[in-house]
């Protein structure tokens, strides 16, 4: 069984790429290789996508069975690989396969997030089975978790005795998600106590990138200044929330006219 990981960073947020190492290395499964789609920036837009289709790419001419995809930020339970592994396998190995649900925390306020998606499957916790059996956003559309449940066959499961899989929120670095912002409405509010009994031993790390944590009025430009789409003839623009939640199945689009000069 021959699988790799494919990891998608920009290298703007270096204090989580050991940990993410440490993390991997402690798999009770281990991937026959990680892929580590980091290079240089081909502009400043999201290209987490790009990265994502780069890592299948390079997987498929490698002759990989499937690639698990896996993000630099995010926290992983030991057994997560096999545990996932194991029931793609268990559910006849379907061509895209991953978690109906998501925790999310923000360790920079101790707040968190659940959200229940049967059928669906967030990035940080899908497989896909090579080659690869749909077709591809644009690079720089962030949201290829959305993509896949709309366009392919795919099977989830939910957590059963633990949580395997928490997608960490801290605003460093060109970020995907809402989750990011402190004034994100979590609905597990002070939970950091729930946190760090999932995380055991990692509570260390966690807690000193909370301390590096960028402050809400001092994000990067490219990520939280909207992005404005003029629509030539008809004199309208589109004003659409760079820092949307990529786990939300639509976005708010605002219309505004533009008066004449």
């Amino acid at each position: 069984m021959k699988f790799a990981l494919v990891i998608p960073t920009r290298g703007d947020r270096p204090q989580f790429i050991e940990q993410c190492k440490s993390l991997i290395a402690r798999q009770t499964l281990q991937p026959t290789e990680v892929l580590w789609m980091d290079y240089k920036p081909e502009s400043n837009r999201k290209d987490i996508t790009q990265r994502y289709r780069r890592g299948v790419e390079l997987a498929t001419k490698k002759g990989y069975q499937f690639v698990v995809f896996w993000e630099d930020d995010d926290w992983y339970h030991q057994d997560y690989l096999k545990w996932l592994v194991d029931a793609w396998h268990k559910n006849k190995r379907p061509n895209f396969f991953g978690v109906g649900e998501t925790y999310y925390y923000n360790h920079s306020i101790g707040s968190a997030h659940h959200m229940k998606h049967a059928g669906r499957t967030s990035a940080f916790c899908t497989l896909a089975k090579l080659p690869w059996k749909t077709t591809w956003p644009d690079d720089h559309n962030p949201f290829l978790d959305m993509h896949i449940h709309k366009n392919s066959s795919l099977k989830t499961i939910n957590f059963t005795d633990k949580i395997y899989a928490v997608g960490i929120k801290h605003g460093m670095g060109l970020t995907g998600g809402g989750g990011h912002r402190p004034n994100f409405k979590f609905n597990m509010p002070n939970s950091k106590k729930w946190f760090y009994e999932v995380i055991g031993n990692d509570r260390t790390f966690y807690d000193n990138i909370a301390k590096q944590s960028p402050p809400a009025g001092q994000r990067k430009p490219n990520q939280n200044t909207p992005v404005i789409v003029k629509n030539g003839k008809n004199k309208k623009r589109r004003v659409i929330a760079a820092n949307t939640d990529t786990q939300q199945p639509t976005r708010r689009t605002v219309v505004r006219k533009l008066r004449k000069r």
